[in-house]
């Protein structure tokens, strides 16, 4: 696929999110109850199908597991796709998220 219609693609689900989902829930399910909100944030935004869970887990700092169990939750709640195989799961964010107003610098 043309990397013009994978960001077509992208953004027509991006658009999809935000009117059925919202980016208010997405956020609340990505960071919600976290110790370390943005980087929860910052991980869920590195959700582009080419990085594997140990490197999503670093970017969130946690534990691989730890990443497994969100990363499957996520996609239980519809907020990531899996484009890889179970064995090995490339995640996919359906939109980024923007840093929270509260906390721009």
């Amino acid at each position: 696929m043309s990397d013009k219609l994978e960001r077509q693609n992208e953004v027509i689900i991006a658009l999809l999110a935000q009117s059925t989902i919202g980016i208010d829930k997405i956020s609340k399910i990505v960071c919600g109850g976290k110790r370390k909100p943005e980087a929860y944030r910052k991980a869920y935004n590195a959700l582009q199908g080419n990085n594997g869970v140990t490197q999503i887990a670093k970017v969130a700092g946690v534990a691989q597991p730890t990443m497994t169990v969100i990363l499957q939750s996520w996609e239980e709640q519809g907020i990531v796709n899996n484009l890889g195989t179970e064995r090995k799961p490339q995640y996919h964010r359906l939109l980024h998220l923007p840093r929270n107003k509260k906390n721009k610098d």
